[in-house]
Parts: structure tokens; sequence; C-alpha cells
């Protein structure tokens, strides 16, 4: 009797174990970005500014200009929006490996478990990025993650990055966009269902912001936070 009732007590184990398993290999396999930006600190990466980690990929010269740009993102994020109050954790590195890992090799940002965290590629070694990616991050400190969820649109995600982004795809004079364009992507709400490999609607979504006055970016983000819906509190661009 002990050796019948024990076999069921053993498999009903195995499978919470393996059912343990799974749920954390997949919690690391799709958080692997905010795990990282946590743990960096403790990594083989450097930290050569305050919440700035660089590895041994980038040159001394590299690292210089590295920290000469981050400081015109920030000004530029603050001559456009206003004065950021977010300080997210900046982690750049030209290894072509941490593709392979899902990063973005341009660059891209992420909110961690306690902070908010900004990631540079290779491709993204430069001021404009940066500052795209520092709106992004802005965006996110400013509001909690039930508003982001529900009330921001990609394209409203984008498009403010974007604004900051003076990349020559999207200077002015090199936008050309219809209507039905803007419409298109503004028609998209999730970042996930966002065609992030087309300049098009990286476009397209910058012309659907442009009607906002960038200085009211924050005070409408704090509006939406205290319970206002994104199309009162924008209604300008919706």
């Amino acid at each position: 009797m002990i050796e019948a009732t024990a076999n069921p007590m053993i498999k009903f184990k195995m499978f919470v174990l393996l059912l343990f398993t799974s749920f954390l290999l997949s919690f690391v396999y799709f958080q692997k970005a905010a795990l990282a930006c946590e743990f960096v600190a403790v990594s083989h990466f450097n930290e050569v500014s305050p919440n700035v980690f660089i590895d041994q990929s980038l040159t001394p010269a590299q690292q210089a200009q590295l920290l000469q740009d981050i400081q015109r993102a920030v000004s530029r994020v603050a001559e456009v929006y206003g004065a950021p109050i977010a300080t997210p954790r900046i982690i750049a590195s030209e290894d072509a490996r941490y593709k392979t890992l899902g990063f973005n090799p341009t660059g891209m940002q992420t909110s961690g478990f306690f902070r908010e965290c900004v990631f540079i590629g290779p491709k993204g070694l430069n001021t404009d990025v940066i500052a795209h990616e520092l709106v992004h991050a802005e965006v996110r400190f400013r509001t909690n993650l039930w508003v982001e969820i529900t009330q921001l649109p990609a394209w409203f995600i984008e498009g403010t990055g974007i604004q900051v982004d003076y990349r020559e795809p999207f200077l002015q004079e090199n936008i050309v966009v219809s209507s039905e364009d803007i419409a298109h992507i503004k028609s998209v709400f999730y970042l996930s269902d966002f065609p992030n490999t087309s300049v098009k609607y990286y476009q397209a979504s910058l012309q659907a912001v442009k009607p906002m006055n960038p200085k009211y970016l924050y005070e409408g983000l704090q509006r939406i936070n205290n319970g206002e819906p994104f199309t009162t509190v924008f209604k300008d661009i919706n």
C-alpha cells in the first residue's frame, strides 16, 4: 500500500518541478532585458559614469564620445520636451553577440524591475538614437504600467521618440507619407504590432504627433496617470 501511494506523489512532485522549471525558463527568456539591466553591475560591464555601463568592446575614444552623446541627448530632450526626471541605466556595447540574445543592434528601451533601462548597440552609438530611447524611458517613468498597457498607443510612444531623433530619414524634408499612412499607423495600439522594420511608419508616427505642443507632453502624461483618458488629454492628435 505504501508503494502504491508513493508513485502518484512522486509523479506529482515531478510535475510540479517541471512546471516550475518551465515557468522559470519562460520568465528568464521574456524578461532577459530587464534581468540584464538589473544585474549589469555585477557583470563584466564597467560603470564609467553614474548609470552608464560599457564593456570592453568600446575603445577609450568611443567611451568618451558616448558620454558626450549622452549629455547632448539629455540636453536635446530637455530642449524639446522640458527637463527630464528619469535617470535610466544606460548599457552600451559594440559586441554583435548581444543581437543573438534578442537585443536591438541599434537601441532599445525597457523597464527593469526597479528602474528604466536603455540598451545601445553598435549602430546606435550616437546622440539621435540615445535621445530617442531616453524619451521612451521618460514616458514610461512618468506613467504607471496600467496606463502604458491600456492608454498609450504604439504610434504615440514611437512618434514622441522620433521627435528628438534627427537621423536623415526623420528630417521633415525627407518625409513623404499620406493621410492613409498616418491613419493606418494610428490604428496600431500595441508595440508588438508596430511595423518596426518600416521607416515609413516611424515617419507616419512622427507626423501623427506633430500637432501636439511638445512642452505639453509631461503635463499630459500626468493627467493620464491621474485617470483621464488618452483621447481626452491628447485630443489634438486623435
